[in-house]
Order: C-alpha cells, then sequence, then structure tokens
C-alpha cells in the first residue's frame, strides 16, 4: 500500500504539478495573442509545436511512431498520456501554443496589461505587469522538459541550449 501511495505521489511530482499550478480556465489561447503578436503567430504556424496535435491522429508522425513502437493507424487524440503534451491546457487548445511557454495566460492578457498604448508609453512598466501577472518573457528549459523528457514514446536526447534557438521568436 505504501508503494502505491508512494509511486502516486511521485507520478502526480513527475506530470502533474507543472499541469496543476494553472487550471483549464486561465488559458486563453493562441487565437487571443494573435491579434497583437501576429507575426510571431504567423511564424508559429509554421513549427512541429504548432502541429502536435495532429500528429495524435491516425497515420500521422508514421516513422516518429515506427521508431517508438507504436501502433502508426491508432487515434491518440483522446489518450490522456499524450494529450497533455500536445495540447496546451486543454484538448480544445490544439499544439503547443504560446501558453505551454511563456505561461497561462488569463491575468497577463488583460487589456489594462497588453494594451499597444501603453507598452508604446512605457514599456518597462507594461513589462514589469505582465510578469508580475504570470508571463514567462523568456522560457527555461523546465518550460520544455515537462514534455520534451524520457517519459515520451518519441523521445529524443534534448539538449535545451541546442533547441532552443529552433523555437525563439523576435520580441
Amino acid at each position: 500500500m505504501k508503494k502505491i501511495l508512494l509511486f502516486i505521489l511521485l507520478a502526480l511530482v513527475l506530470f502533474g504539478l507543472p499541469f496543476i499550478a494553472y487550471t483549464a480556465e486561465d488559458y486563453v489561447g493562441a487565437q487571443k495573442c494573435k491579434v497583437c503578436h501576429m507575426k510571431i503567430y504567423k511564424s508559429w504556424e509554421q513549427t512541429k509545436h504548432a502541429m502536435a496535435f495532429e500528429a495524435l491522429k491516425p497515420g500521422m508522425a508514421v516513422e516518429a511512431r515506427q521508431k517508438a513502437g507504436l501502433d502508426t493507424q491508432k487515434d491518440y487524440s483522446q489518450d490522456a498520456a499524450c494529450v497533455g503534451c500536445h495540447t496546451t491546457g486543454t484538448p480544445d487548445r490544439p499544439g503547443v501554443q504560446c501558453e505551454a511557454c511563456h505561461g497561462a495566460g488569463k491575468q497577463y492578457s488583460s487589456a489594462k496589461i497588453m494594451n499597444k498604448v501603453a507598452w508604446k508609453a512605457d514599456p518597462d512598466k507594461q513589462c514589469a505587469m505582465a510578469v508580475e501577472a504570470g508571463l514567462v518573457r523568456k522560457p527555461a528549459e523546465k518550460q520544455c522538459t515537462v514534455c520534451h523528457n524520457t517519459k515520451s514514446p518519441t523521445y529524443t536526447p534534448f539538449d535545451f541550449k541546442t533547441r532552443y534557438p529552433e523555437v525563439k521568436h523576435p520580441e
């Protein structure tokens, strides 16, 4: 019994805590970010992160699935073990969206903080307010390794310093 409880606690720490910090209602989705960050959004749309949910559908990511010994024709889009890393917050936000790296945006995306006029007038003040409200300006390795870890069946060694430039966008 103690081993089971210890295992559950360990699983919660490894998999659950990063997601418990935010609830589904705390996420606003890339569509809201896109309103002000169109150039970044358009760039993101072309990435593997944007298409991460598609990889769960039957017949997709065949090579990666074969290499991992997964069924190439299975629909993994409802599999709880997969959806957490292939969506942002909830399955209705498919792909690894802005908030997977920058934190759930409900608080920092408010009109008081994300206001173009206010940002132009005093960018330091607005940035400080956004960070105070939960914005992660520069994601760290911990944001990536929530999913890019050995628990993933398609895991490949992950080197943050090498991989970060692949997803970094201009501010």
